[in-house]
């Protein structure tokens, strides 16, 4: 089968999945599929048309006993043969599953590429080989079709992939290769695959399609039905290619705001796009905050977070899988991380009037200054600075005069909002509530706890970076300015 070596080169070089001086991990069960590749790669690196390396990786999911250890000791006997480094682990899929209230395929998919992301990461390979094969394509689009995919699903197994956490790439070479061609291959160069006995097991419903569903579509139905499956992946890819390519571009368009483990969009942006697309932003807008999209945050999750967008309130959340928490604050969405997301607050500073306070837990700090008004360029530059009447915030420090000034000098408090407190907005026609104001203002939830107040005595005079208070606007007949900047710490 030197045919089949040839084949698989040709793959790798049109698909560029390996380069030079590439370390490559690959994932060998025993079975005939990845032992066929193992012994593939190996004679490709030995003739050295790439020059790479390779590391074998197995995984004992705890499943099956006596058999799994087998499994086991036959990938390091043929690692050793081969003269190649090989790391073996070993795991409880079933605590796993019951933990997660995953099916034992989902519990143990999850845990091996965990094991092999893991493991590429330690050794510093940035390539994954695995051996999906033709059939397993064919398999995997009936297995998406009978579950109710949409073209991400029907467009199948991709040749080069990038993992769940963003820093290596799977790669398949044998994604070309039928099964009866690797089991010639097998029986050709003397190898001697391992059976896994849970591949029979029509309890699983991949073995199902594979054992059952398959065989009666090519018997009653097309006996070509592989080829043809098979084409109709590759065609409904490039549409998925497309669309991908269109959302990608469009998701750019509307983030309004990203950190580590948090992304923003413009939810009145999102519902604007094509429907065909708004799933698709979303689905990429997750795959950014957690690096995959896991199964469970399928069609159903994301047709409810587009259902949050288009309700009337103005604020609400979901709670999805893996940690992932989506909220919507008026015309935000916000898709987080649960663990990243804090109600960032900050302890109670004192700021001198003349001079600077810092807020340590934000990494911020405000000036304070005095200036007379034709210092000042007019208007302040932007919200991050405050223009107040400081004879106005004197009196309201509780200075008896205008001119008197504490013995100690004056100082305000800078504090985070507290139940009940009361502002009086530029231009407003009277006090309100300060939570009236936030709303009124559209403030979204997360940030409301962190707004920096600044007080003279009971006062509230700045909510930093939103609005100065009317009772210390600067006027004609203002003396003095009392200058406040925020600033990045």
């Amino acid at each position: 089968m030197a045919a089949l070596k040839e084949r698989v080169k040709t793959v790798i070089l049109r698909e560029k999945l390996i380069k030079e001086g590439d370390l490559v991990l690959v994932g060998v069960s025993g079975g005939a599929d990845s032992l066929s590749l193992l012994h593939i790669l190996n004679q490709l690196r030995r003739e050295k048309f790439i020059s790479f390396s390779l590391h074998v990786a197995h995984l004992n999911h705890g499943i099956r006993g006596d058999s799994a250890r087998g499994d086991a000791e036959f990938v390091r006997r043929t690692a050793k043969k081969m003269h190649l480094p090989c790391t073996v682990g070993e795991v409880n899929t079933n605590i796993f599953r019951k933990r997660w209230k995953l099916s034992t395929e989902d519990a143990a998919r999850h845990l091996r590429y965990s094991f092999l992301e893991q493991l590429a990461k330690r050794i510093g390979a940035p390539l994954i080989a695995v051996g999906h094969n033709k059939d397993d394509q064919v398999e995997t689009l009936l297995l998406n079709f009978l579950r109710g995919t949409g073209l991400d699903g029907l467009a199948g197994i991709k040749f080069k992939r990038k993992t769940g956490d963003g820093k290596h790439f799977l790669i398949r070479p044998l994604l070309e290769t039928s099964r009866t061609e690797i089991e010639q291959y097998c029986r050709e160069n003397g190898l001697h695959p391992r059976i896994d006995e849970t591949n029979l097991d029509t309890l699983f419903l991949r073995n199902k399609i594979r054992l059952q569903l398959l065989p009666l579509l090519e018997e009653d139905f097309n006996p070509n039905l592989r080829e043809g499956l098979s084409r109709l992946s590759f065609l409904l890819s490039l549409d998925n290619n497309y669309l991908e390519s269109a959302a990608s571009r469009r998701l750019a368009a509307i983030i309004c705001d990203e950190k580590t483990g948090r992304l923003e969009l413009d939810g009145e942006k999102l519902l604007q796009e094509h429907e065909a697309l708004q799933g698709r932003i979303l689905r990429l807008a997750i795959r950014r905050v957690l690096g995959s999209i896991p199964r469970e945050i399928g069609y159903n999750r994301i047709r409810d977070i587009i259902k949050m967008c288009r309700k009337s309130s103005s604020h609400a959340e979901l709670h999805l899988a893996r940690g992932l928490k989506v909220s919507k604050s008026y015309n935000k969405l916000a898709v987080m991380m649960r663990k990243t997301e804090k109600r960032e607050s900050f302890s109670p500073i004192l700021l001198p009037v003349p001079g600077k306070g810092v807020l340590q837990e934000k990494g911020m700090a405000i000036e304070a200054g005095i200036f007379s008004p034709e210092e000042l360029k007019w208007p302040p530059c932007g919200r991050k600075e405050a223009y107040l009447d400081y004879d106005r915030v004197l009196l309201l420090s509780g200075g008896r005069k205008k001119e008197s000034v504490p013995a100690s000098g004056l100082k305000l408090l800078v504090r985070p909002r507290r139940e009940g407190d009361i502002f009086f907005p530029l231009g407003s026609p009277g006090k309100k509530k300060l939570k009236k104001y936030l709303i009124d203002e559209k403030i979204p939830l997360h940030e409301r706890g962190s707004l920096p107040l600044v007080l003279a005595g009971e006062a509230i005079i700045w909510v930093a970076g939103k609005q100065i208070s009317q009772e210390c606007k600067v006027s004609e007949n203002t003396r003095k300015v009392l200058v406040l900047r925020l600033k990045e710490q």
